[in-house]
């Protein structure tokens, strides 16, 4: 074989192996840029780019960061989806920024049959719900039946429908609040009260005419209920 025959098969097999190496590619993962088969090297990031983390659990007293960096739970640990570092560089001051519990049922009292009473906390507003009863009315007992929780400021018109501490943490008002209960026809029954922090974080019903003895109250509208809260996002359900 004539030397420029070698050369010619050893120039093939040369070409043979570069085409099989793979092609350079880039990869950009956050802001680490990398090559397939090579180095990489982070990137820097100007002042007022956005950070965001991705983690399980809540991070308040486990992540540290600096204001503004938001987090994401995978988990949506207790509905809490997203967080953003509110204050502080350490590891406390996050805040939920999207987070939803659910409705969630409270042990209620003095209720009729199978009536119900939800929560919800929706970022940082609180909403409840009544109802269990035929076209979704909410009943009570009659004054001294099983379960009727009279309060005493009037034991005859007023009764406990959450118990003393009954709003779970999390949810709870920073002032007391009072709005209307209606019949289904629309007219006013009383009134429902909810203590805030300085009273007992509990909810009443307040009628008008003394509670009857002889009958339960089983077509109760309730007047909408729903405010701010400036609690912690709870760590804990109902």
């Amino acid at each position: 074989m004539s030397n420029l025959e070698e050369f010619a098969q050893a120039v093939g097999r040369d070409v043979k192996v570069l085409n099989q190496k793979p092609s350079p590619q880039l990869t950009l993962t956050g802001n680490t840029l990398g090559i397939v088969g090579g180095n990489n090297v982070t990137l820097p990031l100007p002042d007022n780019v956005g950070h965001e983390i991705r983690g399980t659990g809540s991070p308040e007293g486990r992540i540290i960061a600096e204001i503004g960096t938001t987090y994401v739970d995978v988990n949506a640990t207790n509905g809490a989806l997203k967080w953003i570092k509110w204050s502080g560089n350490g590891n406390t001051g996050w805040k939920v920024l999207i987070g939803d519990t659910g409705w969630k049922t409270l042990k209620s009292i003095s209720k009729l049959g199978s009536s119900f009473v939800k929560i919800r906390r929706v970022n940082n507003l609180v909403l409840y719900q009544f109802g269990g009863l035929q076209w979704g009315w909410f009943g009570i007992v009659r004054r001294g039946g099983q379960g009727y929780f009279e309060q005493a400021s009037d034991i005859e018109r007023n009764c406990k429908i959450i118990y003393n501490d009954g709003i779970p943490s999390g949810f709870r008002s920073s002032s007391s609040l009072i709005g209307n209960i209606y019949k289904d026809n629309g007219t006013v029954y009383g009134t429902w009260y909810l203590g805030g922090y300085n009273d007992s974080n509990y909810l009443r019903f307040q009628f008008l005419n003394p509670v009857p003895t002889d009958q339960d109250i089983g077509d109760i509208r309730v007047g909408t209920i729903s405010y701010l809260t400036d609690e912690p996002w709870p760590t804990t359900l109902p």
